[in-house]
């Protein structure tokens, strides 16, 4: 079965024509890509942005306490949203316990002020008495210094003569009652005095000369003493109370002193706490006039109040006036705008809701940071409104329509150009090829784009649908 099959297969290709080559195929013409040319020309930019209508001059009434700390409630809501004028009454507030707060810090205040009185007070008489106790401290040191001058100019000298002359006294004194003991004794022996009288005379001379032994044997050790202790510790007791008289002084100034600054401090003080419990009462006395809501200046107001009897939260927006015949527009310009609108343009507007209303704005204000806006970025902007042609209602929608002529510049079209990882680049037809190109490019209108370098005019492009 296997080689009848074999056979039959090479049969078969015994039998198959030969046939010579075959003539090459014509080459099929690539068609041309639809191409620009890069030309010379101006370009016309518009741009288109928009903000929103607002009021240049706007007040925001919040609600906003300055001692007060408890719990306020909308107690009435006089005023409806509207034309309103200022010092019109839009709502009453009430605190809770405001009344019984604001009383007692009033009696807080009083008594602060008596007892800052009262300190006073006691400043004033106890500086007086440290006057005195300065100058009794200072006489003291005067009589102390002056005793100490008379015992090294007198009473030094003075009372170590006295103590030897005591002590000689004592001595002449023995001696003398001796000599007139002896005297006596000699004088009665040859006498034919009565025996009775004689014993009294010579009995009353040794009595005193025993005595004037004694007397005699004390005065000594008491000189000795007077010499070596009692006149010393006198002379040092007179020398040392001078020291301690100065000492004193100079430490009563210096208690002095450190006193009148812990006075003054805590005077200072006292009225520091009085200046602020004043002060905290005029903000509570403030809180109390700010209960009654009233609007700060004419225009128009929205009201942002919670119901009757609902807390307002702190700083919140009770209301929003705005002066309607200021107007201003704000919002953010992108690259493209900054291109043609600067600080000063001046910029026609149109209200997209009120086709009819038209005017125009001048640019007050452009943002230096911009803020970013996918792979660009986008600016704030104020301007403020200069004419106007119909209503232009407030937090509307407004257009600024901006345009600039770019004369004599290179232009291609902008379906040639590819733009991908901040680059941007053409396919140039060169020799009926595409070679891709790297080109800076600046302003574009949708259609044209200007080329600042990288093409000449002349060159052709191919376009990304071709």
């Amino acid at each position: 079965m296997k080689t009848s099959s074999l056979l039959s297969a090479v049969v078969i290709l015994a039998c198959a024509p030969v046939f010579a080559d075959d003539p090459p195929t014509a080459a099929v013409a690539v068609p041309e890509p639809k191409l620009a040319t890069v030309e010379k020309g101006e370009l016309t930019l518009v741009v288109d942005q928009t903000g929103r209508i607002d009021s240049s001059r706007k007040a925001l009434v919040r609600f906003e306490l300055e001692a007060f700390g408890g719990t306020v409630t909308v107690a009435k809501i006089v005023a409806k949203p509207g034309t309103v004028r200022a010092g019109d009454v839009i709502a009453l507030l009430k605190g809770k316990d405001f009344e019984k707060k604001l009383s007692d810090l009033k009696i807080q205040v009083a008594e602060a002020t008596e007892r800052l009185a009262v300190q006073v007070e006691e400043q004033v008489v106890a500086r007086a008495s440290e006057v005195t106790n300065l100058e009794r401290t200072e006489r003291g040191l005067y009589l102390a210094a002056q005793k100490l001058k008379l015992l090294r100019e007198y009473y030094d000298t003075r009372d170590l003569e006295f103590a030897a002359l005591r002590l000689k006294g004592q001595v002449d004194s023995l001696k003398e009652q001796g000599e007139e003991l002896s005297q006596l004794e000699r004088m009665y022996n040859d006498a034919t005095l009565e025996t009775e009288t004689k014993d009294i005379v010579l009995g009353r001379a040794r009595r005193g000369m025993e005595r004037s032994q004694v007397y005699n044997s004390y005065a000594h050790t008491d000189h000795d003493l007077f010499l070596a202790i009692d006149h010393p510790n006198a002379v040092k007791d007179i020398e040392d109370t001078a020291r301690y008289a100065q000492q004193n002084l100079d430490h009563t100034r210096i208690r002095q002193r450190l006193q009148a600054i812990q006075t003054r401090l805590a005077l200072v003080g006292a009225e520091r706490a009085l200046e602020e419990l004043k002060l905290r009462l005029k903000d509570m006395e403030t809180d109390g006039a700010n209960f009654t809501v009233k609007a700060p200046m004419d225009g128009a107001m929205a009201i942002s109040l919670p119901e009757v009897g609902e807390p307002v939260g702190a700083r919140m927006v009770m209301a929003t006036i705005v002066d309607p015949a200021t107007l201003e527009v704000t919002g953010s310009f992108d690259l493209d705008a900054l291109r043609i609108i600067e600080v000063g343009s001046v910029v026609q507007a149109w209200i997209p809701t009120r086709p009819e209303s038209t005017g125009t704005v001048v640019v007050d204000e452009i943002s230096p940071i911009g803020t970013a806006a996918g792979t660009g970025a986008t600016f704030a902007f104020t301007a403020s409104v200069r004419t106007r042609d119909g209503g232009w209602p407030l937090g509307a929608e407004a257009h600024l329509v901006a345009r600039k002529v770019i004369a004599d510049c290179t232009l291609v079209d902008s379906k040639a150009i590819t733009a991908a990882k901040g680059k941007w680049t053409v396919n140039v037809w060169i020799d009926g090829k595409k070679v891709e190109r790297e080109i800076r490019v600046g302003a574009q209108d949708g259609t044209k784009t200007q080329v600042l370098s990288g093409l000449s005019v002349g060159e052709k492009v191919v376009l990304a649908d071709g």
